[in-house]
């Protein structure tokens, strides 16, 4: 499904870091600019979710999806830009 994501989030002309298990060691210096941070609820574990909300700057909205379907990604990224 990443490469589906993926595709949803740069038809808006942003850049998709997909984490699935863990955010790895030192990603918050190779991220740049974090525009948003969206959280599949189902998909995720309490941990990634906490570590993911971490790398938000202050005033970056973290939208969270119940669903992990692509409509409701597509949804949400164009709410956000």
């Amino acid at each position: 499904m990443s490469a589906r994501y993926r595709s949803v989030v740069e038809e808006k002309g942003l850049e998709l870091r997909h984490f699935e298990n863990r955010i790895p060691n030192g990603t918050r210096k190779l991220l740049g600019s974090v525009a948003a941070v969206i959280i599949m609820v189902g998909m995720v574990s309490h941990a990634l979710r906490d570590q993911a909300k971490d790398l938000v700057p202050e005033g970056a909205p973290v939208v969270y999806l119940h669903s992990a379907s692509i409509s409701a990604l597509r949804q949400a990224v164009s709410q956000l830009v």
